[in-house]
């Protein structure tokens, strides 16, 4: 029976085989080798052993899809990789990588849809948990800005929470940022970052290791965190648990000789948890952007000047406030002011940059 099974199995890989053929066609064009390629999901060194081996034939694709190096699996990755590219996906190959990336063990090839100059400036990643507090959003935002103002691009995984903000913190900072993801560049996950990812791809660019037209997968995003770390010269962690993909960033940063930074917070936060671990085994603490643009010989940019301090009524909402988030009816029990007066002032406070708001109230801006 087990014989039987097997041999089906073949059967079904050679029929997707003869299809992926047909598909990509041959004599194959160069983006289609690599397409094929990067969809089987291969390890970084068996993926440049064929590239070298094979990426020049005429017959390339078939060669690839019959050779004894790959798994059932892998074949079946290769032949169920979607025909049609990205009109604005563009193929970098490790002779084309930026310097940081072409020192680290990396895929042999990535996609890249956007202003592809963004990956060749000094690139910084900030990452972090999807699960962000109004804190570690509102720090995420402020490094950017920072960095963005420095000429740094700022590289993060397109994901909800840190990722989200500090993407449009370098937008605000009027500079560019790079999202690494976990499936094709053509892919929108999470779908509600469509208008974001336009953003990005007008002042960055969006890449990834996978094929266009492949989903995310919980491994993908594994890989994904290696690429993170492997194109940038360091790497800031803000708001990680114990149990987070940020982690798997920094630690490969480390292993790639990078600088890894940890923004602090209270020490009962259990979602810093995770960044308190990277502070114990040496990672730099960093309160302040410049700290990490001079500790990498970046040099910070433009300082952005600041309002006139607010008196009176923003003077008291203010000084009743802190970095943990609180509602307006607690402002206003604090204050002793009416709600009308709170709801304006805050308003205002918001639109000066002193706050930031989420779905937990109000907060100082770190």
């Amino acid at each position: 029976m087990a014989r039987a099974e097997e041999a089906a199995d073949l059967a079904a890989v050679a029929v997707a085989a003869t299809a992926a053929r047909a598909v990509f066609g041959n004599p194959m064009t160069n983006d289609s080798f690599w397409q094929l390629l990067l969809a089987g999901e291969l390890s970084a060194r068996k993926a440049s052993a064929l590239a070298e081996e094979l990426a020049d034939e005429p017959d390339g694709v078939g060669r690839l899809l019959a050779h004894s190096l790959l798994t059932d699996a892998e074949r079946r990755r290769m032949a169920a990789a979607p025909r049609v590219f990205s009109p604005g996906a563009k193929l970098l190959l490790e002779s084309d990588y930026p310097e940081a990336l072409q020192e680290a063990v990396g895929p042999p090839a990535i996609f890249a849809d956007g202003d592809l100059s963004s990956l060749y400036a000094p690139c910084i990643a900030i990452v972090g948990t999807r699960n962000a507090s109004i804190y570690g959003k509102a720090c995420a935002q402020k490094f950017a800005e920072g960095f963005a103002r420095a000429g740094v691009t700022v590289v993060s995984g397109g994901a909800l929470g840190i990722d989200a903000a500090a993407h449009t913190g370098a937008l605000a900072g009027g500079g560019k940022t790079a999202a690494v993801l976990a499936g094709g560049v053509d892919h929108i996950y999470p779908s509600v970052h469509a208008a974001l990812f336009s953003r990005i791809r007008g002042s960055g660019c969006l890449v990834s290791q996978f094929a266009c037209g492949v989903k995310p997968g919980e491994h993908k995003f594994l890989l994904r965190n290696d690429l993170m770390a492997a194109l940038c010269v360091a790497v800031l962690v803000i708001e990680a648990p114990t149990r987070s993909g940020a982690l798997r960033t920094a630690a490969t940063a480390a292993e790639l000789g990078r600088e890894v930074f940890v923004v602090p917070a209270t020490i009962d936060n259990r979602a810093y948890w995770g960044s308190f671990n990277l502070l114990r085994d040496g990672a730099g603490l960093a309160y302040h952007p410049d700290h990490v643009l001079e500790s990498v010989g970046i040099e910070p940019g433009r300082a952005v000047a600041t309002a006139a301090p607010p008196q009176g009524d923003a003077e008291r909402i203010l000084s009743a406030m802190s970095v943990e988030a609180i509602d307006p009816e607690r402002l206003v029990e604090r204050t002793g002011l009416d709600a009308s007066t709170v709801l304006s002032e805050l308003t205002l406070l918001e639109l000066d940059g002193r706050i930031v708001r989420d779905a937990g109230g109000y907060a100082l801006k770190p």
